[in-house]
């Protein structure tokens, strides 16, 4: 009888960095596609509207710090996105390497360089 596992918990398989990113890619993928689309797309809507929908909600965004932090994250997932999309381009046209060390090193480069541009990007924000 074969004993392999039937179910696999995944919160206790230690995953490399490299599956980690790929995998909160796809997550980013279909938050975005989900989430920041729609929302974009109303309030491209409501800001072209006329001069008083722009005035409400540039006012609900100057003043509501929960509406303010929702953006914020939706743009920090949009981006996360492009970092890691960016780095799995790169790997897909054989300019990183498909070696283990090399497929680490970028997911460590792109992790650090989201980081700093997340940080800039809240900076801006406050």
């Amino acid at each position: 009888m074969n004993k392999r596992p039937v179910n696999i918990n995944l919160l206790k398989i230690k995953l490399p960095l490299t599956a980690l990113l790929s995998i909160t890619h796809r997550v980013s993928g279909i938050i975005i596609f989900f989430l920041v689309l729609p929302v974009s797309v109303y309030a491209l809507m409501e800001l072209s509207y006329s001069q008083s929908s722009y005035n409400s909600i540039t006012q609900l965004f100057d003043t509501n710090i929960v509406f303010k932090s929702f953006i914020l994250m939706l743009i920090l997932v949009f981006k996360y996105h492009i970092f890691t999309g960016v780095r799995h381009m790169l790997m897909d046209f054989h300019l990183i390497s498909e070696s283990l060390a090399s497929s680490q090193r970028s997911s460590v480069i792109t992790l650090i360089l989201f980081l700093i541009d997340a940080l800039l990007t809240v900076w801006m924000f406050i």
